[in-house]
C-alpha cells in the first residue's frame, strides 16, 4: 500500500486530524478531485459534525452518492464502519478503489438505484444513511428506491439529508428572471446539452416538500428539517452583505437539513405509479 495512503492507526481524535488526512491523500493521489475537494470542504466538515453529534462513533453508515469517498474517508477516520454505493463511474475508478481498499469501505458499484435492489442480504444493517446533495440529482420515480432504504435501515436508524433549498433567493430570482424574459424556467437548455445527466439539479425541494415527500413513502417516516447557510463568505461587498441580510430569515437558507427516523411499524406504504395501460392489463387478467 501507498505509504501515504496508510489510514490512521486508531481514530484520529478530532475533525481537524480527519481533514488533515483527506487533504494528504487527495493531494498525493492526484485522482483529478482536488478542485472538487477544495470546494466541497466545508459542506464535508459541516456534514462530519452533524453526524458525531446524531449517530456518535462507531456507527454502521451507508453513504448514497459515495462520489469520490471524500466524505467516507473522514466518516471512517472518525471511527464509523462506512459502506458506500454509486455509479460505476466512480466506484470503479482507480483512485477511488485505492481509497476504499486503504480505509476499510465497502463501496459498491450500482448502477440502477431506481430498481431497488442493491446490498442484498443487508436488511436493517445500517445506523445512518448518508444522502448529501443528491435528492435534487434524481431523476427516476424513487419508491423502489426509498422501500429499499427503508428496508436497510436498522431499528432507531436515521437518514441524514442535505439539498438545496427550493426558496433560496437566488433560486426564485433566476427563475424569475427567466420568466420575465421569456426564456422559460428552470434549467436551460445550454445546461442540459453541457453537463452529465448526474450532474444537473434536476428538481431542488422547499422543507415543506421534503416532509411531504416522506409522508407519501411511509406513515413511519418521522421528519425533521432546518435551514441552514453554505453560501456566506467573509466578503464585504453588497452581495455578501445582501446574503447575509436574507439569511436571517430561516426560510430563505441557501440550504436544508433533513433528519429522517423510522420510528413506526406500519411498513414501507408507497407504491410505484403504473401507466394506465398496465392497469388495464391487470383488471383483464384478474377478470
Amino acid at each position: 500500500m501507498n505509504a501515504a495512503l496508510q489510514p490512521p492507526a486508531a481514530p484520529t481524535p478530532d475533525l481537524a486530524s480527519t481533514i488533515d488526512v483527506l487533504a494528504g491523500l487527495v493531494a498525493t493521489q492526484h485522482g483529478g478531485d482536488e478542485n472538487y475537494f477544495r470546494n466541497q470542504l466545508p459542506r464535508y466538515a459541516r456534514t462530519a459534525q452533524r453526524i458525531e453529534a446524531l449517530c456518535p462513533a462507531p456507527c454502521r453508515v451507508l453513504d448514497i452518492g459515495s462520489h469520490y469517498l471524500h466524505q467516507g474517508v473522514l466518516l471512517s477516520c472518525l471511527g464509523h464502519e462506512v459502506s458506500g454505493i454509486d455509479i460505476g463511474l466512480f466506484t470503479e475508478a482507480d483512485f477511488v478503489k485505492e481509497r476504499a481498499r486503504a480505509f476499510g469501505i465497502r463501496n459498491t458499484t450500482v448502477n440502477a438505484l431506481e430498481a431497488g435492489s442493491f446490498l442484498p442480504e443487508q436488511e436493517s444493517r445500517f445506523d445512518l444513511i448518508v444522502f448529501t446533495e443528491i435528492l435534487e440529482h434524481i431523476t427516476f420515480n424513487p419508491v423502489r428506491f426509498w422501500r429499499r432504504v427503508y428496508e436497510l435501515m436498522a431499528p432507531g436508524g436515521m437518514v441524514y439529508l442535505s439539498t438545496p433549498n427550493a426558496l433560496r433567493p437566488a433560486a426564485w430570482s433566476r427563475s424569475l428572471l427567466g420568466l420575465l424574459a421569456f426564456r422559460g424556467i428552470g434549467l436551460s437548455v445550454d445546461e442540459i446539452m453541457g453537463n452529465v445527466t448526474y450532474g444537473h439539479h434536476w428538481k431542488e425541494y422547499s422543507a415543506a416538500e421534503i416532509r411531504r415527500y416522506f409522508a407519501m413513502l411511509s406513515p413511519d417516516f418521522s421528519v425533521a428539517t432546518s435551514w441552514y447557510s453554505s453560501d456566506l463568505s467573509e466578503g464585504r461587498g453588497f452581495k455578501t452583505r445582501l446574503k447575509k441580510l436574507l439569511a436571517a430569515v430561516p426560510c430563505l437558507r441557501s440550504d436544508i437539513e433533513a433528519v429522517v427516523r423510522r420510528p413506526g411499524h406500519s411498513g414501507f406504504t408507497a407504491r410505484p405509479p403504473r401507466l394506465r395501460m398496465q392497469q388495464a392489463a391487470d383488471a383483464s387478467g384478474g377478470a
